[in-house]
Parts: structure tokens; C-alpha cells; sequence
């Protein structure tokens, strides 16, 4: 089963490059798990298509706001570690993206 997770940031733009990396990381694992980018505001729009949403640190103001459509979904939310996040660990962000999966009964 496809595990479909979103980072979102205000705008798109650093949080493509890190999506990127988590995506890599899950090819190089074999793990079937397509992370997206995106900003707070296109997640209104296409929060249906996600399995896991991750807001990045400098968004964690949202929080409340993006879980308030998220949990319409059953799509847990969380903030980026920020370890990972400053040191862009794609694996270390798959790993959150895969237990937070498993709150909601997915399953890589």
C-alpha cells in the first residue's frame, strides 16, 4: 500500500528539496511512500489525496488549523523534527512519516 505524505511550508519551496530527500530515502529502502510538497494553503485544497501531513517548524503556528481539515480525512498531522529538518535527514523524516501512518492503520 502506497503511503502518500505532504510537507508543507508557506510557500512550496524548501520543503520540494526536502521532500525530495524522503522520497530518495524510500526508493533506496524499497518502501512504497511518495512525499509531495506543498504550501499551507494548496493542503485546503488537496488535503483529500494524503495519508500524513508534516508542517515545517516555520509553520508550526499552523498547526491547529491545518489538523482542523486534516482530521476531516483521518490525516494525522505533525511538525517536522527539527533535527531532520535542519539537517534536511530524509530518513530520519521517513521514519516520522511511516509511524505517523500507523496511527491512522496504514501500513507501508
Amino acid at each position: 500500500m502506497t503511503i502518500r505524505g505532504v510537507i508543507l511550508c508557506s510557500w512550496g519551496a524548501t520543503s520540494s528539496a526536502l521532500a525530495k530527500k524522503v522520497t530518495d530515502e524510500a526508493k533506496k529502502q524499497g518502501l512504497d511512500v511518495v512525499v509531495d510538497a506543498g504550501g499551507t494553503g494548496e493542503f485546503k485544497k488537496k488535503a483529500e489525496e494524503y495519508d500524513v501531513a508534516l508542517l515545517e517548524p516555520q509553520v508550526r503556528h499552523l498547526k491547529k488549523e491545518i489538523e482542523s481539515i486534516a482530521s476531516k480525512y483521518n490525516i494525522p498531522v505533525d511538525i517536522v523534527d527539527m533535527q531532520a529538518f535542519a539537517l534536511m535527514d530524509g530518513k530520519k523524516i521517513l521514519n516520522q512519516i511511516i509511524e505517523l501512518a500507523k496511527k491512522s492503520g496504514k501500513e507501508v
